[in-house]
């Protein structure tokens, strides 16, 4: 069996990056805008540019005064020297609903500064998730905009999750495109195309999957999509990486010749308590502070109901007390965990009935489980499942250790379902009538991390390597480990030119799939020091080549190298839901493509 890079500790060493090229680099950059801080004070002695700035900002509060005096009433004054926390508010003034209606807020993310840890903290709860308003009953969160503005829904955040909201901002979407592209636009890394043709009833977009600068237009479509199977979920997560991105991307703009223009848009498209030169001259250095490894993100996964025929979402106290920890204390989330299996098998338990197999095939499948070192009972007879496929129900938090099961009793597949309340917790198998009465025992060139099987030496899909990266001048390399149940998605992979603000280099996207439909994909291009791999939360050396790893809390989201002249990554899907193993087998085993 090849040498499994997970396990062989001796060949890599870790250590965080604090030092060197990087920091260096982030000096200059603070120091950048330190000058710009600079010569905007030395205009305030001529009076000219301070005065304009201090009246543009101004307009923050001007624009709609008694929106702005009724949500500072909600309000909590912020400490010097402690964290602040700023609830963004994303309305859209094109929709009215009726008569009166103020809009709709298709987001609600709170963003908290923390001086001491130098981080920042994202915080998002989806829109449709039903909360008791103050004064109006139980309803969707995004109902307390509509009905009481930015007021009422400060005042819902504060009750749901018990946190303090020190200020505010209301960002109008049409504006934020403006924004971006008076910023330039800005470079993200796009997990699959999204497409949504004209005249469907959504709005149309078209973005194709890979790292690329996209302009304000297209930057506002990609983190509102949410009409795919992942909904406000995905659309959480794509928000929180835009954040995320534009932290990284700050010493982009340090180009004074971009200020009026950019600060005249965020006061025309946004309303806020935060109306002074001197409150935003605060909060900059305090995000310009901000170790770019250290932004976080969290996001509240709620449950699926129906309401008077409505679909909304809810959580229970528990459920919203756990993410507001996580996100007030991000740097426990942050803890790499070690390497090894994500449930241990004896963690949970299997609970196997007989769905049309021969009498006693339950018992057999529970016994044989126990001796792969599952803790499986037998749970009696159910309905057979159409065709006498064998059939392995989990929740989201289950579905990788059931994939490992279901690869022992092929055929079998997977089914997701969501974790209701009042039920038990755990992976239910309900075995069919082409089970053939034996699990298959795992090859010995595989091992199993996280219930998801990693193949070394697989070189999956090697001629369609071959045929889909003819012609591109870049160095093309592929991956030699497998995850199961993983596949490409051609169609949707691509090469193409990216431009880098000194003309543009050769990149290529190839998009993968999961079995469960969720999307990864790996990056290369010619372009070596893009903002994507600005400030590795960590570097390892493995091997010889040296991985920036990139981490969304305790998950690896990302892994990049550089060979030569070009770079290469793979990126986890929104969820990541391949485990850390899996990341770290696919990366160091990538092989030239011949």
């Amino acid at each position: 069996m090849p040498s499994d890079p997970i396990d062989s500790e001796a060949r890599y060493t870790v250590y965080k990056v604090a030092g060197g090229k990087r920091r260096s680099a982030l000096w200059l950059r603070l120091l950048r805008w330190t000058a710009l801080v600079v010569i905007v004070c030395i205009a305030a002695v001529a009076g000219s540019w301070f005065g304009w700035l201090q009246n543009t900002v101004a307009q923050l509060a001007e624009k709609n005064p008694v929106t702005v005096e009724q949500t500072r009433k909600e309000l909590v004054p912020d400490l010097p020297g402690e964290a602040m926390n700023i609830l963004v508010l994303g309305s859209d003034h094109r929709y009215q609903y009726g008569s009166g209606d103020v809009g709709r807020s298709d987001t609600l993310m709170l963003l908290r500064l923390d001086p001491k840890t130098k981080s920042v903290s994202i915080l998002s709860v989806p829109r449709d998730l039903r909360v008791q308003i103050p004064g109006h009953g139980a309803d969707r969160i995004n109902t307390a905009y509509a009905v009481g503005g930015p007021a009422l829904s400060v005042k819902t955040f504060k009750s749901v999750t018990g946190l303090p909201v020190h200020h505010f901002m209301e960002v109008d979407f049409v504006g934020f495109s403006n924004i971006v592209d008076a910023l330039g636009g800005v470079y993200l890394d796009v997990d699959r195309r999204y497409y949504n043709p004209k005249d469907t009833g959504w709005a149309a977009i078209d973005i194709k999957p890979g790292y690329q600068n996209l302009n304000g237009h297209d930057a506002l479509q990609f983190a509102r999509f949410r009409h795919d199977a992942t909904g406000d979920f995905g659309r959480m997560v794509r928000q929180q990486t835009f954040i995320r991105e534009l932290k990284r991307q700050s010493f982009r703009w340090d180009n004074w010749r971009r200020i009026p223009r950019v600060v005249k848009m965020v006061t025309k498209n946004t309303t806020s308590d935060l109306s002074s030169l001197r409150q935003w001259l605060s909060l900059a250095r305090l995000v310009l502070e901000v170790d770019t490894s250290r932004v976080y993100s969290t996001h509240l996964v709620a449950r699926g109901i129906m309401v008077n025929g409505a679909s909304e979402l809810e959580a229970s106290p528990a459920e919203i007390a756990a993410v507001v920890e996580q996100f007030t204390h991000p740097d426990k989330a942050a803890v790499k965990p070690p390497e090894g299996k994500k449930m241990p098998k004896d963690s949970f338990v299997v609970y196997v009935s007989n769905g049309g197999a021969g009498a006693g095939t339950a018992s057999r499948v529970a016994a044989q489980l126990n001796d792969e070192g599952y803790k499986a009972v037998v749970a009696g007879d159910l309905t057979p499942a159409r065709g006498g496929a064998t059939t392995i129900y989990a929740s989201r938090s289950y579905s990788g250790n059931a994939k490992g099961i279901a690869a022992l009793m092929k055929p079998a597949k997977v089914v997701r379902l969501d974790r209701q309340d009042g039920t038990v917790a755990g992976v239910s198998v309900v075995v069919g009538s082409s089970f053939g009465g034996k699990l298959t025992m795992q090859p010995k060139h595989s091992v199993t991390a996280y219930g998801q099987q990693i193949q070394y030496g697989a070189n999956h899909d090697a001629a369609a390597w071959r045929q889909f990266t003819r012609g591109t001048p870049i160095k093309v390399r592929m991956p030699t480990a497998w995850v199961s149940g993983c596949t490409y998605d051609w169609a949707d992979s691509r090469k193409y030119r990216i431009p880098t603000g000194d003309g543009d280099a050769a990149a290529l996207c190839v998009v993968g799939e999961t079995a469960l439909g969720e999307y990864w994909h790996i990056q290369q291009m010619r372009w070596t020091d893009p903002p994507a791999v600005a400030a590795p939360d960590e570097t390892r050396t493995i091997g010889g080549t040296d991985y920036m790893l990139f981490y969304n809390g305790a998950k690896r989201h990302m892994i990049a190298w550089q060979v030569d002249n070009t770079l290469y990554w793979v990126s986890n899907t929104l969820g990541n839901d391949l485990s850390n193993d899996a990341m770290l087998a696919l990366a160091t085993s990538f092989k030239p493509v011949k």
